[in-house]
């Protein structure tokens, strides 16, 4: 009836124009002012249809939720359009109108496609908080997972995760670059992880993941095998989201693959319940199926689950991969290919030698690495950022090579920078019986905080600064601290504040006797204090040690020169002796007083130096 009345008003307004149209006639044929009622009737009676005859949903070949709301808010407009039409020209804006909703209703399918997550910070899909109270009771969340490249970006990268600090409370499945995966839950006081072995998580396949969490114990189940079991304290996190691709804590670990298949349970899932259902579809009539994701369909950034209860947003970079292909990753190496031949071309012009202006002796070595690095990279890279970053790195090396010919030096030095990584001394010696440390120092200015200028992770040496300039801050800057980590926290010798002389020399000097158990700071070769009941430091898992940086993200303003470790207790009358490296005891010695280039041998030959942010204290 509807229809009907719609006709009638439409022909009794066109015969009201008639005889206006028939002496104003045009002759152009494709004036829009001109509008034959039988096609706008036609158009009617098609939307009708449409609206009648299709079905919405959220699977591959539906049509979109919400298509013939839309649709229909159309027609509804054009009724009103037609009623109230003042001029030919409004029956044809009516018209375009409704042809060119029904060409995007038409259009309005849900295709086949499937979530990817880009390796972005902020990147994520989150759940609506509705789901959270699931969590406070024994629950069950699967999910499928593509990953295209396991290296992380932060951290980790997490599956899926609801942790949270303060308290440390929620869930986190995540996996690293090794193909590790872990299970983690927060106990409200600290968190409860356990690992598999490397290699459980591949890249280019798709995985079934399986999460069992009974509150009291936990489960992690990967193809429908039991991977991880653990029985500890879960507290559930009372404010974060629950993430799929990242964390909503920490959201730079976020994974670079496609999700799909997310279910959450209200019960704990058996692992035969789990393994027979890895690939099935559901009904959302299931006992305990509460939330149900497939992704399978190009829903837009935020759609219903399968149940209508719980909302997925996207945030960041996710996107639909059309027909669920994964992303084919193009890099493209046209820059580090020609920072290689810059490298291949600079080392066949250097020459090596001794005297002042030559290229330091080793350089053609160093440049064959640099050759060497790019060349695997060329062979094995999987993203387009560090094949650039690798490319950058060569020339910045490069650059560094030609600024530091053979010179006389003072030692290395660095500024105040915050993010300098120091001078890497390969490999690691951390010392395990009697041991001396000795090296010549000149801070510049202790204005810039506290500042490590001996590293070794478990064991190393400040100075304390300041970063307000007053007359109380200065008089208690310039102390020293050995700090050791000798298996009872962190201790050893001290010297009093304004030990160190800002713009002098000064030689400072570590003796560990491990039979009497003391370590000894000495300063100029006068001991300034002692810690007489210590050990030998820690053995870290680190491949190095440094001068002048450390991970604490304090740096030293200032130089160091004369760097020598023992393996012997020597007397304070030996500290800062003349010296030819062939001594006996001596485990590293690197005397700085000329350039040697950016990575170089120590005089014993057994270690080995890299500038680092690091350069050359030339006068």
């Amino acid at each position: 009836m509807k229809t009907m009345k719609l006709n009638i008003k439409l022909w009794s307004f066109l015969a009201a124009f008639l005889m206006v149209f028939t002496i104003a006639a045009c002759d152009d044929d494709n004036d829009l002012g001109q509008v034959d009622a039988t096609s706008l009737d036609s158009l009617i009676t098609e939307a009708n249809d449409l609206i009648a005859t299709t079905e919405e949903g959220t699977s591959p070949g539906d049509y979109k939720p919400g298509s013939k709301k839309q649709l229909q808010d159309v027609l509804t407009w054009v009724d009103w359009k037609i009623a109230n039409a003042e001029s030919q020209d409004d029956v044809a804006d009516a018209a375009i109108k409704l042809q060119t909703y029904i060409d995007i209703f038409k259009t309005n399918i849900v295709s086949l496609a499937v979530p990817i997550i880009g390796q972005s910070n902020d990147t994520y899909i989150q759940i609506s908080d509705n789901i959270k109270p699931l969590f406070n009771e024994s629950f069950t969340i699967e999910t499928k997972i593509y990953v295209v490249d396991l290296a992380t970006k932060g951290y980790s990268n997490n599956i899926f995760a609801t942790e949270q600090s303060g308290p440390d409370s929620g869930f986190v499945i995540r996996y690293f670059g090794d193909g590790t995966i872990h299970l983690n839950v927060g106990s409200g006081s600290g968190w409860n992880t356990i690992e598999s072995e490397p290699g459980v998580i591949k890249a280019g396949e798709w995985m079934h993941i399986a999460f069992v969490n009974e509150i009291s114990s936990q489960k992690l189940y990967v193809n429908g095998v039991e991977i991880l079991s653990q029985d500890k304290a879960y507290m559930p996190a009372p404010e974060a989201s629950f993430v799929i691709g990242n964390g909503p804590t920490w959201t730079d670990r976020v994974i670079n693959g496609m999700v799909k298949d997310v279910r959450v349970w209200s019960n704990a899932r058996t692992e035969q319940q789990i393994s027979d259902n890895q690939d099935a579809a559901f009904e959302n009539t299931e006992e305990g199926l509460a939330m149900y994701f497939p992704f399978d369909a190009d829903l837009g950034t935020e759609f219903k689950d399968n149940t209508g209860k719980y909302t997925a947003t996207f945030k960041g970079d996710v996107t639909w991969a059309a027909d669920g292909i994964p992303p084919v990753i193009v890099i493209d190496f046209s820059e580090l290919n020609t920072s290689i031949a810059t490298a291949t071309s600079l080392k066949a012009e250097v020459v090596e030698g001794t005297n002042n202006g030559d290229y330091p002796i080793g350089t053609k070595d160093y440049i064959q690495e640099l050759i060497d690095e790019g060349n695997d990279l060329l062979a094995n890279a999987k993203k387009q950022d560090e094949v650039a970053a690798q490319a950058s790195s060569i020339n910045s090396k490069l650059k560094l090579i030609k600024d530091n010919l053979v010179a006389d030096a003072t030692g290395i030095m660095v500024e105040p920078e915050s993010d300098i990584y120091g001078f890497s001394i390969t490999p690691n010696y951390t010392p395990q019986g009697d041991y001396t440390i000795e090296m010549d120092i000149e801070f510049e200015s202790l204005g810039y905080g506290t500042a490590v200028f001996f590293y070794g992770y478990s064991y190393g040496i400040w100075a304390t600064g300041y970063e307000e300039l007053t007359e109380e801050n200065v008089l208690n800057s310039g102390a020293l601290w050995n700090f050791t980590d000798a298996g009872s926290g962190w201790q050893g010798p001290k010297a009093d504040a304004l030990t160190i002389k800002p713009g002098n020399w000064q030689h400072v000097a570590l003796v560990h006797d491990n039979t009497a158990r003391t370590t000894t700071l000495y300063v100029d070769g006068i001991e300034m204090g002692v810690d007489d009941n210590i050990g030998t430091p820690n053995i870290p898992s680190d491949s190095d040690f440094r001068l002048l940086g450390s991970n604490w993200g304090s740096v030293m303003h200032g130089s160091i020169k004369d760097f020598r470790m023992w393996d012997v207790a020597k007397a304070a009358a030996d500290l800062n002796a003349d010296i030819d490296g062939t001594e006996d005891g001596l485990q590293v010695y690197f005397p700085l007083e000329k350039v040697a280039g950016v990575k170089f041998k120590d005089v014993t030959g057994n270690y080995e130096g890299e500038l680092k942010g690091v350069k050359w204290n030339i006068e």
